[in-house]
């Protein structure tokens, strides 16, 4: 029988990684940047799945794919990515695909969860910023602090606090049921946080498949007929089309 880690052991292993891909262990992360600069072999799938599925991985030798579900907020994005990376980097893996459902937990997606919540925010990076932000108690205008520096999804954080003993379950539930986009906006935050992608960025691949589609062009291997063909199935029409979504085509 496999014993579980421990929640200091999946601290551990999140602070391990972040020393192993050159990041201290107190600060926020650009999850999805260093990823991609780490692991040359992943590419990385946004698109809608059931509203029950968060993400999924498959990794067979050389292949490496993480699935994203875009129609979640970018938060949840965020921690989709660093619990998939769990099934992907830590544990054991057949060579199955991996699809992470909210209706079967099991004991890898509970350590998942846990290591995620590490990887994004390690139990030394909470205590230093409650430390120099003389953080003493619990409140929402904390909590949201919290959340928009660590980049982590609103639920992620209020379970770390339950877990920690930190709020009640009272306060998580009251905290939890907050228009928390409208808060955060009322205390000067974006509210990316709490959006899902636009419609229009919920089909997208990065990583290692256009990195090889593009490879592939420059030695002169694929014709710009074929190369369209490609970048359209995975989703970069915008790369096909040459098209800024930050320009304004009525300039």
């Amino acid at each position: 029988m496999i014993s579980l880690k421990t929640d200091n052991q999946l601290n551990a292993e999140a602070i391990k990684l972040r020393e192993k891909w050159g990041l201290n262990p107190y600060g926020s992360v650009d999850i999805t940047s260093v990823v991609l600069s780490k692991l040359p072999n992943l590419t990385l799938l946004y698109m809608p799945f059931s509203k029950n599925t968060s993400g999924m991985c498959i990794k067979d030798e050389n292949i490496e794919i993480i699935g994203i579900n875009s129609t979640m907020t970018k938060g949840r994005q965020r921690f989709t990515l660093a619990h998939e990376l769990y099934h992907l980097l830590i544990e054991e893996n057949s060579g199955k695909p991996i699809v992470c459902n909210y209706l079967l937990r099991d004991d890898s997606e509970r350590e998942a969860d846990k290591f995620a919540s590490y990887l994004l925010m390690t139990e030394e990076g909470l205590s230093q910023y409650c430390e120099m932000n003389h953080i003493n108690e619990w409140n929402l205008g904390n909590i949201i602090s919290v959340e928009q520096y660590f980049q982590i999804s609103h639920r992620a954080l209020l379970t770390r606090l339950l877990n920690n003993g930190l709020i009640s379950e009272n306060e998580y539930d009251e905290y939890e049921c907050k228009y928390i986009s409208d808060e955060a906006k009322i205390r000067g935050y974006s509210d990316e946080l709490y959006r899902s992608s636009p419609k229009e960025d919920q089909y997208m691949t990065l990583g290692k498949y256009i990195n090889t589609i593009e490879y592939l062009d420059e030695i002169g291997k694929i014709s710009q007929s074929k190369k369209k063909e490609l970048l359209l199935d995975g989703y970069r029409g915008d790369l096909v089309f040459n098209v800024d979504k930050g320009d304004d085509i009525n300039d």
